[in-house]
């Protein structure tokens, strides 16, 4: 039985003006949209011709990421919030200005201080915060992680990721994100902005074992690892995920 999220905005205008969130699976990178799935990526002597078929080669596959579906799961997981406006980010003296032509603030600067997180190699230092008006409303017992988009990489903005309980908080969520450094240009309306991945909250506790020398070996052997080319934990291991 599906679960449902509600996204809630803030206020009948703000429903009809801004962009809805959207399951991530409808825009996955397009690095990977455009990834063939067999290659030449691994270095065979003598080089194989990358014509887009199937290989095996000393035991290895020509297999793409584009084949790796753990991956694709978490690039499709939740859903994504989009830029809902166009703004442009210009740089005045080494520090960014974003500007917009909306009436409604679209983003705030969340200020500088010696205790700011360290942002990520190649993001300014400064906090912008996305003015997003939509409110996830999960069931009893469901959270929301909250990540900047799975795989798209090149994305100007970068979300500080967080974790809502978004069954009881009915606070409009407003992202604070980084911003490359030195950027400047027009950020389109549509722009993923951040990725909402609900889940269900449990209690965890760890524990420590080993497996007998040798048995792992057998089980890559013997369950059928080794004796499926390619898509082994598609076949045998992969539980549907969807997100409507």
């Amino acid at each position: 039985m599906s679960k449902n999220i509600n996204f809630r905005s803030r206020s009948k205008t703000e429903f009809e003006i801004q962009l809805k969130p959207y399951p991530a699976v409808k825009q996955l990178p397009k690095w990977f949209t455009d990834m063939e799935p067999y290659s030449e990526f691994i270095p065979w002597y003598p080089p194989l011709e990358n014509d887009g078929k199937i290989h095996v080669r000393n035991k290895l596959v020509n297999a793409s990421y584009k084949k790796c579906v753990p991956l694709l799961d978490g690039m499709s997981a939740g859903y994504i919030i989009p830029l809902w406006t166009d703004v442009i980010i210009e740089q005045e003296n080494g520090f960014p200005k974003i500007n917009w032509k909306q009436s409604f603030d679209v983003f705030q600067e969340h200020g500088q201080s010696s205790q700011s997180i360290v942002p990520p190699v190649g993001y300014q230092n400064i906090v912008f915060k996305y003015m997003n008006t939509w409110i996830p409303q999960t069931p009893p017992g469901y959270s929301c992680l909250i990540v900047s988009p799975i795989g798209h990489h090149d994305l100007p903005f970068k979300a500080i990721p967080a974790i809502v309980d978004t069954d009881k908080s009915t606070l409009e969520l407003i992202f604070p994100m980084w911003l490359k450094e030195n950027f400047e240009g027009i950020v389109e309306k549509g722009t993923p902005m951040v990725q909402i991945i609900p889940f269900k909250r449990d209690n965890w506790e760890s524990s420590f074992d080993w497996y007998d020398d040798g048995y792992y070996s057998s089980v890559i052997e013997s369950k059928n690892f080794n004796t499926t080319i390619v898509g082994h934990y598609l076949k045998n291991h992969w539980s549907k995920k969807k997100f409507k």
